[in-house]
């Protein structure tokens, strides 16, 4: 059999490219998709309800199988977006699905190439392919870094509120987390550094760090990461930088990447991200991770065991995203802000969300709500009315939402400490489920008494 190297496979793939949409998944259905992706050609259909139920999405049809479908009107916690995979990805998974292999891969030059282009295009950043390896998902890959450089099974830090992934994947390869609470100042989380450094002793080896923060959103700057980075330096600690984030920035703010702010944080730091987030593609299962400094990248590979191999599509989609995806980012982007700028108006302008405030985060499509209020109010409530355990009271807040609202948000105790009375609302959603919820949750909250 002839063998199909990758330029006989793009050329094999192109000449597909006519007869894919008559035969990948049925003539009526695909005719159909391609209008859609026609039409959306320009907004991408941001603004249009897209439905999720009953493709075993866990955002959807995991609440409803738990609460029950007339309990759940609007879930607003899994970290992806209500909305359909951009047109040139999925004509490209298209596309491949005509070259009837499944067998064992590598990725491309190509891909990798398109990882450098993206970030040296978007971030000004610059890699090389050998400091480069891949990974199905982020904490994938932080959990084999663990066990490279700390492998005494000492502690970890975290900055908390930050993402619970983390504390998760610590606690699988069995080390401990030690958090340090960050300070929120006029509505900005700012990194406590003093308390930071009083918790390094020298089981302390590796420093998890979330550039940009999942929940709050803030957008380290470069002053800030610096001292951090000195502070780690100082004590022989290695950041893991997870940066995941990145492309789901507002308007005028700016990401950093850790490994931009100096040779020296660069050489002392692993980076972790993918197009996951920004183009929505989270169970295709690819992330990559880089570090200039190669000894930390084979210590991984090697004293950590990781394994990079990715999935096939995975690697269409990415490199698809990451040569043709701008436009789409751009707009889903606008869009996002315009949610924000709604929600910030509906809580904080016209006050119809009562016992919640709300300051609009610098990326991510997380709003962190500070609900200690309206929390106050359910605990009295249900401890009065119905006798409810209150000892859990953010979890009893979530649930006394879905219940009297059908909105399911995130508990923000579930991010560390800093999360007491927040609660956590993903709203890369349509504007009509957006409003949905907003006005579900305001009826809800108006039912006690103020």
């Amino acid at each position: 059999m002839k063998k199909i190297n990758n330029r006989t496979r793009r050329v094999f793939l192109k000449n597909a490219a006519a007869t894919s949409l008559i035969t990948a998944v049925g003539s009526v259905e695909t005719i159909a998709s391609a209008e859609t992706q026609d039409n959306d050609r320009n907004d991408y259909g941001f603004d249009k309800v897209f439905n999720r139920i009953g493709v075993n999405s866990m955002k959807w049809d995991g609440a409803i199988e738990k609460y029950g479908k007339d309990k759940i009107k609007v879930p607003m916690t899994i970290a992806d977006m209500d909305f359909k995979q951009m047109p040139a990805v999925t004509q490209a998974l298209m596309e491949r699905l005509q070259y009837e292999g499944f067998g064992y891969e590598t990725p491309s030059d190509e891909f990798y190439q398109s990882i450098i282009d993206w970030q040296r295009n978007q971030h000004k950043l610059i890699l090389k392919k050998e400091w480069i390896r891949n990974s199905p998902g982020v904490t994938d890959a932080i959990g084999p870094a663990l066990r490279a450089l700390n492998p005494t099974g000492g502690k970890v830090l975290v900055m908390t509120p930050t993402y619970s992934g983390f504390m998760h994947e610590i606690e699988r390869v069995r080390m401990g987390i030690e958090m340090s609470p960050m300070k929120n100042i006029s509505g900005r989380w700012e990194m406590d550094l003093v308390d930071l450094e009083k918790r390094i002793d020298s089981n302390t080896k590796c420093l998890i760090l979330c550039n940009p923060n999942n929940p709050t959103g803030e957008c380290w700057t470069v002053n800030e990461l610096r001292k951090l980075g000195d502070v780690c330096i100082r004590n022989g600690i290695t950041v893991f930088s997870d940066e995941i984030w990145a492309d789901v920035v507002r308007a005028g703010k700016k990401y950093t990447p850790y490994a931009s702010i100096g040779e020296k944080y660069a050489n002392s730091s692993i980076t972790f991200t993918s197009s996951a987030k920004v183009f929505n593609q989270p169970m295709l299962k690819v992330s990559y991770f880089y570090s200039k400094n190669v000894d930390l990248i084979n210590a991984v590979m090697q004293n950590g065991g990781h394994h990079d191999e990715v999935n096939t599509f995975g690697i269409v989609a990415t490199e698809t995203a990451y040569r043709k995806g701008e436009d789409w980012m751009n707009k889903m982007n606008k869009y996002v802000e315009e949610n924000f700028v709604y929600l910030e108006s509906f809580v904080n302008e016209l006050g119809e969300l009562p016992g919640v405030t709300f300051s609009k985060p610098e990326s991510t499509y997380f709003a962190w709500l500070e609900c200690s209020e309206l929390m106050q109010k359910i605990i009295q409530n249900e401890s009065q009315t119905r006798n409810k355990d209150i000892s859990n009271p953010e979890n009893l807040m979530s649930d006394w939402l879905i219940e009297n609202a059908g909105v399911q948000l995130d508990p923000g105790i579930n991010y560390g400490i800093g999360g007491e009375g927040y609660l956590r609302m993903n709203i890369a959603v349509s504007r009509e489920h957006l409003t949905l919820a907003l006005n579900n949750l305001s009826r809800a909250a108006k039912m006690l008494i103020w």
